[in-house]
């Protein structure tokens, strides 16, 4: 059973946009009870984190690059505003509620 949420942020090229989500979605998960672990990566290096990912975030311009199935446990979170890292946490932390509630500590 799992002990943490992957979760992977993903931009055009890799370098910009998922940087700033990381960051401002680290902040913004820091009150949560749960633990995760991040990523960024560029659309096109995707695939290469199928394996890891339990929660991609990715702009909703960039989401036909990838092919989720809720099946195995992988969730997106659409995103509209980088710089929302409250609103993006908040989404992220209702995936973990509904589908890995295991992981959140209700001491």
């Amino acid at each position: 059973m799992k002990d943490k949420i992957n979760i992977l942020f993903v931009c055009g090229y890799g370098v910009g946009s998922s940087v700033m989500l990381q960051i401002v979605v680290g902040k913004a998960l820091a009150k949560y009870n749960f633990k995760f672990a991040m990523e960024h990566t560029a659309a096109g290096e995707v695939g290469g984190f199928t394996d890891w990912t339990d929660i991609y975030a990715i702009s909703k311009k960039l989401i036909d690059v990838v092919s989720l199935d809720p099946k195995n446990g992988q969730y997106l979170i659409p995103i509209e505003n980088i710089m929302d890292g409250e609103t993006i946490g908040k989404q992220i932390f209702e995936v973990v509620e509904k589908h890995f509630p295991h992981l959140l500590d209700n001491n």
